[in-house]
């Protein structure tokens, strides 16, 4: 069944722009027909389609409202952006393996550095690719996605929200960064991650994928001290791209 993202679900809906361009165009809806509408907190109800005019689909809700389920897990991609438009992919991919927010971010080694206009452009982009995947993938939620900032910026701004993974224990308070190093030999990521799932208590989770040249000395200096830990992919060196969407692919395995 049909998936569409709205504000607010109320007892009559009007479907305008893109969504109604869509129905009836893309997918040949017609009166009568019976979607699944999805509010901007999750909550999800059944909607009839009973009316066309040129630009506006009318319907009415024909099921109560499910609340949102409990979120008991938050997962959190942050990015260096990648050449050309790649970060299109990734978006639509993470919106796919269940990413709650995407962090666009400039690094040292980022080539990738649009200017206010391009920034904001990309950002209305990149919501219209997550809005569609999550309605394909029949998500129940949109994923946030942040505006692009400096790495150094965004480590200063996370950082009092992190907790403490060490000696293979988390101190249980607080956001588990971790970030993909391709020098790290000892600590994979599957393993880290089977160690924190059996912490007893809501998962929250940030993954940190660098740019295509890795990050700089001075980065993995910078995002160890605000308490984040490096894990391995692999033997093989990925790309940015493939970086990310291993990750989260992993993230979804450990934790589901």
């Amino acid at each position: 069944m049909k998936r569409i993202f709205l504000e607010e679900i109320s007892e009559n809906v009007e479907i305008t722009g893109k969504d109604a361009n869509h129905l009836a165009n893309s997918l040949r809806a017609k009166k009568g027909d019976k979607i699944i509408a999805v509010d901007k907190f999750g909550n999800t109800a059944t909607l009839e389609l009973t009316d066309f005019d040129s630009e506006t689909i009318y319907a009415k809700r024909i099921s109560e409202i499910k609340p949102a389920e409990n979120v008991r897990k938050y997962i959190t991609l942050a990015d260096c952006l990648p050449k050309q438009n790649k970060f299109d992919t990734i978006v639509e991919k993470a919106t796919e393996l269940g990413v709650d927010k995407l962090e666009p971010l400039i690094s040292d080694r980022t080539i990738a550095r649009p200017g206010n206009f391009r920034a904001k452009t990309k950002l209305e982009r990149w919501q219209r690719v997550a809005k569609e995947a999550a309605e394909q993938c029949a998500r129940d939620t949109l994923p946030e996605i942040g505006n692009i900032q400096e790495l150094t910026d965004w480590l200063a701004k996370i950082s009092p929200a992190l907790g403490n993974f060490e000696n293979g224990k988390f101190n249980g308070q607080g956001a588990l960064l971790l970030f993909c190093y391709e020098k790290e030999t000892e600590d994979n990521l599957s393993e880290i991650l089977g160690k924190y799932k059996n912490f007893d208590g809501d998962k929250n989770i940030i993954i940190l994928i660098g740019p295509e040249g890795g990050f700089s000395e001075r980065e993995v200096r910078e995002i160890k001290n605000c308490g984040g830990v490096s894990v391995s992919l692999g033997k093989t060196v990925l790309k940015t791209d493939t970086a990310a969407i291993s990750a989260l692919a992993i993230v979804q395995y450990e934790l589901n």
